[in-house]
C-alpha cells in the first residue's frame, strides 16, 4: 500500500493547526475547531482506505455506450447519491485480446491526471470477472454526436474546439503519455461547453508495465523481462518509439500504419484530421472499408484534398496541411507552442484560461441524470444491472487463466472531502488480485 501524499505522513495524528500556519494567529478555540476538523478528515480517510469497493455500491441508471470489452453506464453511488460514469471491462476479453498493458496505461494516466482537460477518475476496482473505472459523468455527450447533428462547424466554433483540444493533448504529453486514439468519439463536452478527453484505452506512457510483452505467459515472457529492464538505458531512443498498430483508421497517422515507430506527433496528426472533418463535414480519408481508408492515409500526399466546393480560410487549410503531413515536417515536434502560434489561432489568447471563457456552444441538459446527448442503447434499463451481477463469466473463482501480475495494483481511490472548499486527494493503491490467494510477483 502506498500513499503519494497525505496530511498525516509525519504523525498518526493531525498536526497542530498553529504549526500548519504559524502566521494565522488563530485563537485557542479556533485551533481546537480546526483540530477537530482534521480529526474528522483523518477518520474519513481511514474509513475510505479500509472500504472494499464492489459493484453493489453503485446503482445503474442507464447505459451510455457499449464497446468491444464492456460498457459505460451512468450510475449513482448508493451511500452519497453522487452520479458517476462507470466503465466496465470484461477481464476475459482484455486477456484474450492482449490488452492488459493498455488497461494498465489507462488506469495509470487517469489516476495521475489532475487537470481539467482529462475526465477525472474517482475509483478503480475489480472483481473476479470485470474491471471497473468510476469517473466523472460528462452530460454533454461526445464531439461525434455534435458533428452528426451540425454536419459542418462554423470556423469560429472549430477554432474554439481545436484550441481546447491542443491544450488537452499538451497536458497529456506533459505527463509523458501519448493518447494514440484522438477522435471525436473520445472528446466529451461538459455542461459549460468545454471539452475533456476520455477513453485512454490505447494510450502509452513508455513504461515497462505498458508493454504488452510483459504480460505474455510462459518462458518467453520470463526470458524477455530481464533483458528488457537491463537494456533500458541503451535503448533510450527506441523506447520513445511505439510500434504497436493502434488507433481508428480515419484518424490514425501514416507512420503508425507503416509501423515505422512513432512519437507524440501521431496525436497532432489526429488533430489535423478532426479539424478537416469539422470544417468539411467528413474525414479526409473516408472510404467504404477500413483497408481502403488505411491506403488513403498512407498515400496522404495524393489523397488529402479539400473539396473545391468547400470554402475554407487560408489559415485553416495551412494548419491542416501542416498537421497532416510527414512526422518530420509536422507542427508539434518542438512542442504544442508551434501549433498555438499558428495564424489560425490569431484570435485565441492562450495566456488566459480558455475554460473560464464562455463556450460558443453549450449542450442542452435538463436535469443531472439527463442522457439525451448520448445515443440510446436498445434493451437498456436499470434491471439489466441486477441481471448481469449474477452472471458467471469465465472459469470458477481462482481459476481465471491470467498472468498472476496482470491486474496487480489496479485499485485506486481518490480521497476527497465534499465539505472542504478544495478537494483533498490521497492516492491509495492496493495490490489487489483477482484471487486473494495469489501473491504479487
Amino acid at each position: 500500500m502506498r500513499f503519494s501524499s497525505s496530511l498525516f505522513a509525519a504523525s498518526s495524528r493531525p498536526p497542530c493547526p498553529a504549526t500548519l500556519c504559524p502566521q494565522a494567529g488563530l485563537s485557542e478555540a479556533e485551533q481546537e475547531q480546526m483540530r477537530n476538523m482534521l480529526y474528522q478528515k483523518e477518520s474519513n480517510y481511514n474509513r475510505l482506505k479500509r472500504a472494499k469497493m464492489d459493484k453493489s455500491m453503485f446503482v445503474k441508471i442507464k447505459t451510455l455506450g457499449i464497446g468491444a470489452f464492456g460498457e459505460v453506464c451512468l450510475t449513482r453511488k448508493v451511500d452519497t447519491g453522487a452520479l458517476y460514469a462507470m466503465k466496465t471491462l470484461r477481464k476475459k476479453d482484455v486477456l484474450n485480446r492482449n490488452q492488459v498493458a493498455h488497461v494498465k496505461a489507462e488506469r495509470d494516466i487517469l489516476a495521475e491526471a489532475d487537470n481539467e482537460w482529462v475526465v477525472r477518475l474517482y475509483y478503480s476496482f475489480q472483481d473476479r470477472d470485470s474491471l471497473y473505472f468510476v469517473m466523472d459523468y460528462i452530460p454533454g455527450g461526445d464531439m461525434m454526436n455534435l458533428l452528426i447533428r451540425m454536419g459542418v462547424f462554423p470556423e469560429p466554433l472549430a477554432r474554439f474546439y481545436i484550441a481546447e483540444l491542443t491544450l488537452a493533448i499538451e497536458s497529456v504529453h506533459r505527463m509523458g503519455f501519448i493518447h494514440r486514439d484522438i477522435k471525436p468519439d473520445n472528446i466529451l463536452i461538459d455542461l459549460d461547453g468545454h471539452i475533456k478527453l476520455t477513453d485512454f484505452g490505447l494510450c502509452t506512457g513508455f513504461r515497462w508495465t505498458h508493454n504488452s510483452k510483459y504480460y505474455q505467459k510462459g518462458e518467453h515472457r520470463g526470458a524477455l523481462v530481464g533483458p528488457f529492464l537491463e537494456q533500458r538505458a541503451m535503448r533510450q531512443h527506441q523506447r520513445c518509439l511505439a510500434h504497436s498498430l493502434v488507433g481508428t483508421p480515419n484518424y490514425i497517422a501514416p507512420e503508425v500504419l507503416l509501423r515505422k515507430g512513432y512519437t507524440q506527433l501521431c496525436d497532432w496528426w489526429s488533430v489535423g484530421v478532426i479539424l478537416f472533418e469539422m470544417l468539411v463535414g467528413q474525414p479526409p480519408f473516408l472510404a467504404s472499408t477500413p483497408t481502403e481508408t488505411q491506403l488513403k492515409v498512407i498515400n496522404w500526399e495524393s489523397t488529402l484534398q479539400v473539396p473545391p466546393q468547400v470554402k475554407l480560410s487560408a489559415e485553416a487549410v495551412d494548419l491542416i496541411s501542416r498537421l497532416c503531413c510527414s512526422a518530420e515536417e509536422r507542427l508539434g515536434k518542438n512542442g504544442a507552442g508551434e501549433i498555438k502560434t499558428h495564424p489560425f489561432f490569431s484570435q485565441v489568447d492562450f495566456s488566459c484560461n480558455l475554460r473560464t471563457q464562455p463556450a460558443p456552444y453549450r449542450p442542452k441538459v435538463s436535469h443531472p441524470m439527463d442522457t439525451s446527448n448520448f445515443d440510446p442503447v436498445e434493451g437498456d434499463g436499470p434491471e439489466a444491472w441486477a441481471e448481469s451481477a449474477g452472471e458467471q463469466v469465465g472459469p470458477p473463482h481462482g481459476k481465471l487463466a491470467e498472468p498472476e501480475h496482470a491486474f496487480y495494483e489496479f485499485t485506486f481511490r481518490r480521497f476527497f472531502d465534499d465539505n472542504a472548499q478544495g478537494a483533498l486527494e490521497v492516492w491509495v493503491e492496493q495490490g489487489d488480485l483477482a484471487d486473494p490467494a495469489q501473491t504479487p510477483p
